[in-house]
This record gives C-alpha cells, sequence and structure tokens, in this order.
C-alpha cells in the first residue's frame, strides 16, 4: 500500500482534494447545515485565500511601484536634459540680443558720422592689470582695410584710444587712461580747450582734463570731446564726462579735471576704427 502511495502520490493527492470538496458538498446539502470538520475547513480555506491574496497584492503593488517609478526616474531625466537645452537656447538668445544691440549701435555711429571712413573691427584681446582693469586692448580690423598707427578705435559710446602697433590686419589699442595718452579736446558747448592726459591708475578708467587756468569752472559732467587739433584724431568724438569740478586743481599753467571716461574697454567686443577724418566734422551731441 505504501510502495502505490508513494509511486502515485501526485494522483492520490489530485483525488482527494477532489473527492473530498464533493462529499462535504454532499454532507452539507444533505443535513442542511455545516459540520465541525466542513466549519475548519472552510475557515481554513479562507485563511489561506485571504493569505494568498494579501502576497498576491503586495506583489503586484511592488511591480507596479517599480515599474512606476522607472517611468517617472525616466521622465525625471528626459525633462532634465529638456530643461538644460531650454537654459542653454534662453542664455544663447540674450547673448545674441546683447550682440545685435551693439552692432545696431555701431551701425548707427556710421551712419550719424559719415564725415568719418571707418572700419569694423572685433576686440581679440585684453590686457588686464591686478585690479582686473584692461589696461590694453587688441583688435582684428575686418575687411581689407589696413590699421595703422595713431587711427582712432570708437564705439557708439565714444573714444576708445588709438592704433601705436599693427601686424597684418591685427593691432593694438592704446587705452585713454595709458600715462602716455595725449588727446586734444574742447569742452562742448563751451569752447574750452584743453588736452586729456592718461592717469596710468590700475583701478579706474579715468583722465585728467588740462586747462588753462584762465579758464572759468566747467561744470559737473560737462561733456569732453576730441578736438581734432593734433590732427591725429578727428573732431567731435566723445571722450568722457567732468567728475567733480570741486576737485579741480592747479598743474602750472594749467588747472586739471577728473574725467569719467566715456567708454569701459571692459565692456566692449566690437568697435570701429577710423580710417580718415574730414578736416572738421561737426562737434558730438551729449549725452
Amino acid at each position: 500500500m505504501r510502495e502505490f502511495l508513494a509511486r502515485n502520490r501526485f494522483g492520490v493527492t489530485v483525488g482527494v482534494l477532489l473527492v473530498v470538496p464533493l462529499i462535504l458538498m454532499y454532507q452539507h446539502g444533505r443535513r442542511g447545515g455545516g459540520s465541525a470538520v466542513e466549519t475548519a475547513s472552510t475557515g481554513l480555506a479562507g485563511l489561506v485565500q485571504a493569505g494568498v491574496g494579501a502576497l498576491v497584492a503586495g506583489g503586484a503593488g511592488f511591480l507596479e511601484d517599480y515599474f512606476v517609478l522607472v517611468d517617472v526616474a525616466e521622465r525625471n531625466q528626459s525633462l532634465a536634459a529638456e530643461n538644460e537645452r531650454l537654459v542653454g537656447e534662453a542664455l544663447l538668445g540674450k547673448r545674441l540680443a546683447v550682440e545685435n544691440e551693439a552692432l545696431r549701435k555701431l551701425l548707427g555711429l556710421r551712419q550719424a558720422r559719415k564725415e568719418l571712413k571707418m572700419a569694423p573691427a572685433g576686440v581679440v584681446g585684453r590686457e588686464l592689470t591686478p585690479f582686473y582693469r584692461v589696461a590694453r586692448l587688441s583688435i582684428d580690423l575686418d575687411g581689407d582695410a589696413a590699421p595703422a598707427p595713431d587711427m582712432a578705435v570708437v564705439t557708439h559710446a565714444g573714444l576708445v584710444g588709438r592704433i601705436v602697433r599693427t601686424a597684418g590686419r591685427y593691432a593694438d589699442v592704446m587705452l585713454l587712461t595709458d600715462t602716455r595718452s595725449r588727446v586734444a579736446c574742447e569742452v562742448l558747448g563751451r569752447g574750452v580747450l584743453g588736452t586729456l592726459v592718461g592717469t596710468g591708475t590700475l583701478d579706474e578708467y579715468r583722465a585728467r582734463l588740462q586747462v588753462s587756468v584762465i579758464e572759468a569752472p566747467l561744470e559737473k559732467d560737462a561733456v569732453v570731446v576730441t578736438s581734432g587739433h593734433d590732427r591725429v584724431l578727428g573732431r567731435g568724438i566723445e571722450a568722457g564726462y567732468v567728475a567733480d569740478p570741486s576737485k579741480r586743481r592747479q598743474a602750472g599753467p594749467f588747472v586739471e579735471y577728473d574725467v569719467v571716461l566715456a567708454v569701459n574697454p571692459a565692456a566692449i567686443d566690437d568697435a570701429m576704427v577710423v580710417l580718415e577724418a574730414s578736416a572738421a566734422p561737426p562737434p558730438a551731441r551729449g549725452r
């Protein structure tokens, strides 16, 4: 018997599992009530069903959460990449807008000063001081025009400096702050002539305007423009503005005023080189 059960244990087990419920159902229908065995088996089946149901529900919930989290992680990575791309495009758009505005202003300068023959140039190098101020610019002249020493370099805001050295289409620009810089100037609307002298200070963009001691005191923010009397730079290019007349000082036969320069060389990427200027262009307008 044991050998028979051992050889046919699978069939016997299936048969018992099929027969026992049938017998219980028969007894239940015949007696009209549940026996102790039936009640126990029903409770056991309920417990087993509840356990299996909880196990299946837990497994299904875990798998669902896993797949949902994987999908969320992928979407987060996609959104992060898209956000990075949009930020890059926004920054590029802002940079292009700034460059476009600067080029439009240079074009406006060329149209407003038709008496000046100018060629565009791009800033390709800056020599910085220990205070991170620009002490010298290097430019690349566009087109076929060749730079030459003493040519003025300007922007829409005013005079940057003049060329001192050239190498092909490249040139070094001496700024107005350089101690070697001397520019013949006049005070716009006052007829006061003087010389704008570089201070050589490394921590600020300023120069000194030297005028005769016989001239009446200048007012604050008086516009200083080139006079053209040095036969190097054209006339009427804004150079700067008188800072504080109360701090003027006498230096020999001259009175010196501190002048805030019109152009910050650290903020420009494009400029115009004055290739040729007429003898007497109209003076520049004040700000």
